[in-house]
């Protein structure tokens, strides 16, 4: 149990690199600007952990940081922008009294459902896959309808996150130290899922590999 190979040890292991993937992402965000090259990096890097455990988690998360900087920085510039506008749209039509405001109020209220859904996918996407900028749009838009029951149960994790951070107030120190980390953590089994209806060979190659490392342990 207390050996290096032991339950005990990997679960220490893990937690730990759920909270240095956090604060790498929280570093990496900073700047603000590079909150999705960091998004991104983090969703490669678990996603990584979860099915391979190859390589460190600090490495997977600085190179795929780099590669993906350009691309998932433009992703991001887009997505602050469309945020910025339904959110001032949103209280310029709150404060005018008209029959138009309220229209373009219900509008706007409309378009945050699929602006929502292109979010959860968009940076897992680019974490997985490459493409173009239209592309990575376009996929995470498909992904989120195509697998509606996924959508949804992402969408509830993060409502609880939400709800358990206003109700629960030493739930806020948890996510001080891990919040990132854990919640990459969470999603990606089931971004890994969905993802795998468009890798036939990737089930096989990690059973492959779970396989070899539970022999070696015997």
């Amino acid at each position: 149990m207390f050996s290096m190979e032991g339950p005990l040890w990997r679960a220490m292991n893990f937690i730990a690199d759920v909270v240095i993937l956090h604060f790498l992402w929280l570093i990496c965000s900073l700047p603000l600007v590079t909150i999705g090259a960091s998004t991104t990096a983090l969703y490669y890097a678990m996603m990584k952990r979860i099915r391979t455990n190859e390589g460190h988690v600090t490495s997977n998360f600085r190179r795929a940081f780099r590669e993906n900087f350009k691309q998932a920085t433009a992703l991001w510039l887009i997505v602050a922008v469309v945020g910025a506008v339904l959110w001032l749209d949103l209280n310029f039509c709150s404060t005018w009294d008209s029959l138009a405001a309220k229209v373009m109020l219900v509008g706007c209220a409309v378009l945050l459902v699929p602006c929502w859904m292109v979010l959860l996918y968009l940076f897992p996407v680019l974490a997985k896959f490459t493409g173009t900028l239209y592309s990575t749009f376009k996929n995470a838009l498909l992904l989120s309808v195509r697998h509606l029951p996924m959508t949804f149960l992402l969408t509830v994790i993060w409502a609880t996150v939400w709800m358990l951070l206003a109700a629960f107030p030493p739930f806020s120190g948890l996510m001080l130290i891990s919040g990132a980390g854990l919640i990459a953590w969470i999603t990606s089994y089931i971004y890994i899922q969905v993802f795998r209806t468009y890798l036939p060979d990737e089930l096989r190659e990690d059973q492959e590999k779970t396989d070899n490392e539970w022999l070696h342990r015997e």
